[in-house]
């Protein structure tokens, strides 16, 4: 990387055992990861450690162990999917960690709106659906687009440290700093939001993971 300092080193989903081998000790969530980290602290190659992963429940308890200082989780923390709040948000809180926030636009299903869509969707579930309408109708009260709102409602949270956007182009980030820099949202549209996200307070079953808008879907464990 060329570099003699990296500010934040991050561990890759180690709340995902199955996948990615960090721990020798999945009780107490200690393997050789922590000892290296440990030494890269110490002697300030690095300024300090985080957790990144996407799971809701399993992050908490790797948290709550006290050897981090970052958390990032991706996917669960949007306009419309929150299960964040429940345990991620409380355990970093707890510990003092900073907690950065992926995927606000929820890889793609709150980029842009699927009026047509939402009409055709056999997999999505009549809940989401209403609650899409209820979303976009809010849109046009409020005549914001929704790579505004998405954006400014994760940053309207005071928790929240640092939001991650997967820009494709300059005109994208453009947009993205444009909706930071007029800060947070009102108490009164935060409040419109709260009542359309308790309209599917979580994912419906056989709801894909990954909205599929703008893609075939073959059914579940594919959205290609």
């Amino acid at each position: 990387m060329k570099r003699d300092h990296i500010d934040i080193l991050i561990i890759h989903e180690p709340d995902r055992p199955a996948q990615y081998d960090w721990w020798s000790d999945t009780e107490n969530y200690y393997g050789p990861v922590i000892d290296v980290l440990d030494e890269l602290k110490e002697n300030s190659t690095i300024g300090f450690t985080g957790l990144g992963g996407t799971t809701a429940y399993e992050m908490a308890p790797i948290i709550r162990t006290g050897r981090f200082d970052v958390v990032l989780t991706a996917f669960n923390y949007s306009l419309l999917w929150r299960e964040a709040e429940h345990e991620i948000f409380p355990a970093a809180k707890e510990q003092n960690m900073g907690i950065i926030i992926g995927s606000p636009l929820q890889q793609g299903a709150l980029a842009r709106r699927y009026d047509k869509e939402l009409r055709n969707a056999r997999w999505l579930s009549k809940p989401r659906r209403q609650q899409l309408i209820a979303l976009y109708a809010l849109l046009d009260e409020l005549d914001m687009s929704l790579p505004e709102l998405a954006p400014r409602f994760v940053l309207s949270n005071p928790d929240v440290s640092c939001v991650l956007s997967g820009a494709r182009s300059r005109e994208e980030i453009e947009q993205n700093v444009e909706s930071a820099e007029k800060g947070p949202l009102s108490k009164k549209v935060l409040k419109r939001l709260d009542e359309i996200h308790r309209m599917v307070p979580f994912r419906p079953y056989e709801e894909p993971s990954v909205l599929p808008f703008g893609r075939v879907y073959k059914g579940p464990g594919s959205a290609h």
